[in-house]
């Protein structure tokens, strides 16, 4: 029998670096994040050739840095077979923290961001597809710099997706539309082959769409460079723009009905897409919150037009009205009206359908419309219950049942969303903000929607809010991203740690006792 230290297993002495290696999935997914933010700091560093950029060198040598990083740690480490749930959302957690790390320290050392507090900010928003910044007025930035922020959204976008086909149905909660792919689940899951197709579909359904958006936008009459930035920014549901009136800047009704189209496909699901370009009707026309997304969105564009008539005509109404309503649903962010000084009542309106938020299986966040359908299903369900206590009901979400075990599931993410909502509204109001920004602020931030009412209104930078309620921000920000589950889980290892600690000590404590 060989002894631990024989390496002379076949293939050991030609790649004895493969002996060496450990598992950790959260290392291993780290390392590819940071590979994927090294090359978009590279390509920035690229287009900021085109405009004799002075920080070219600096994002260069960041992308640089960050990439070696991230090989090393993928040479170091591979994915074990088997991972835990609970591995599974340090996994998520940890990528996203790593990229928002990699583009901080980029902020500072290219200068564009002179402070910790607001270079973490900005990656914050751009990782989590959130349309808050600290920048008074982009313009000042260079191409480069500007053509990172549009990047860091695009990559967030998909990392999000990423987050819902590879993390979510392993742990029995991404909702009942995400059952239509028919994901594995258990331990294996995340390194399934099938997952792995599914997720380069996706990639270049995603990547697909982000052309389609950079043409459209070339065809209104943006610039290359602009209509570049802005599909990355608007696909991803992201809202940074490179101007400080956002679409508003263009003074274009072509490029803001473009606008308006970017982000419909932004909160669309992939699924829905895929079914498109696979010519399956019958499947688009039975999915239930593909119509709900439609009404959502026509039916806000009726009430603003109607209610608050923003524009000068009636075409400038609908324009108007239409781009502020998909913006809110898709949780993209982008602008064309000040909506926050609009009458109460639309002010509501808005706040509740970024809360709602866009389609399951999109790159746009919220609540997600599948499980506010569930929910209402299973209240409607209860109520004929109460009234006919005889009867037997199913909860449906379209045709689809709903099995009681994933209901369950649902109406506990609800009362975490609630609940993380609540207590992000207190936090904010406790960092001094009134009630008004502290509780349209959390619902906004949870949905990674961006602007909100009060102090955080349309574009406004997110630092007029002071810096403890900046934090509250971007860990709202972030724990919406990452569809809560994973602050959820550091959460409860923070409290229960000393618990363990005390537990531990106690036989020690009895023992020296006696």
């Amino acid at each position: 029998m060989n002894s631990a230290g024989d390496r002379s297993a076949p293939g050991a002495a030609e790649i004895p670096w493969r002996v060496q290696r450990r598992r950790s999935a959260e290392l291993n997914i780290a390392g590819l994040a940071l590979m994927v933010t090294g090359v978009g700091l590279v390509v920035s560093a690229l287009v900021g050739l085109t405009s004799s950029s002075r920080d070219v060198v600096e994002l260069a040598l960041c992308g640089s840095a960050v990439g070696t990083l991230g090989l090393f740690l993928r040479w170091q480490f591979e994915l074990p077979e088997r991972i835990t749930p609970r591995a599974s959302l340090r996994t998520a957690a940890l990528a996203l923290a790593s990229m928002i790390a990699a583009s901080t320290v980029t902020y500072l050392v290219t200068g564009a961001i002179t402070d910790l507090e607001g270079a973490v900010m900005e990656s914050t928003s751009g990782f989590t597809t959130t349309a808050l910044t600290v920048l008074t007025d982009p313009e000042v930035e260079s191409r480069g710099i500007l053509f990172w922020r549009a990047s860091s959204q695009w990559i967030g976008g998909f990392a999000a997706l990423a987050t819902i086909i590879a993390v979510l149905p392993f742990l029995g909660v991404s909702g009942p539309a995400d059952a239509q792919t028919r994901l594995p689940t258990g331990v294996s899951h995340l390194t399934s082959g099938h997952v792995k197709r599914l997720l380069g579909r996706y990639l270049a359904l995603y990547a697909g769409l982000t052309a389609i958006g950079a043409v459209l936008f070339l065809l209104a009459g943006m610039g290359p460079f602009d209509a570049l930035s802005y599909a990355f920014t608007t696909i991803s549901t992201g809202g940074f723009a490179n101007h400080g009136g956002s679409f508003g800047f263009f003074d274009s009704s072509l490029v803001e009905w473009m606008g308006v189209a970017g982000m419909f496909l932004g909160g669309l699901s992939l699924a829905v897409v895929w079914s498109v370009l696979r010519g399956q009707t019958s499947r688009i026309l039975g999915a239930r919150e593909f119509w709900v997304y439609c009404a959502l969105i026509s039916g806000a564009t009726a009430l603003i037009a109607v209610l608050q008539r923003p524009g000068d005509g009636f075409l400038d109404t609908v324009r108007i009205s239409a781009f502020t309503a998909t913006s809110a649903v898709s949780s993209t962010g982008h602008w064309v009206a000040d909506w926050s000084q609009w009458q109460p009542g639309m002010q509501m309106m808005l706040v509740v359908l970024i809360g709602v938020g866009a389609m399951s299986g999109s790159m746009g966040g919220g609540f997600r419309i599948v499980r506010g359908m569930a929910l209402f299903s299973y209240l409607w369900r209860e109520l004929q219950t109460q009234l006919h206590p005889r009867l037997v009901r199913v909860v449906r979400v379209g045709k689809e049942v709903v099995p009681e075990s994933l209901l369950q599931r649902v109406l506990g993410y609800q009362v975490l969303y609630l609940g993380t909502a609540a207590v992000g509204f207190v936090a904010l109001a406790a960092a001094g903000t009134d009630v008004v920004t502290a509780l349209s602020g959390s619902i906004s931030a949870l949905a990674t929607y961006g602007p909100a009412l009060g102090d955080l209104g349309v574009g406004q930078p997110v630092t007029v809010i002071g810096a403890d309620a900046v934090v509250v921000v971007g860990l709202l920000m972030f724990a919406g991203r990452t569809e809560l589950y994973p602050l959820l889980d550091g959460v409860v290892s923070l409290v229960s740690w000393p618990v363990k600690r005390i537990r531990a000590m106690r036989p020690r404590a009895a023992g020296s006792g006696r």
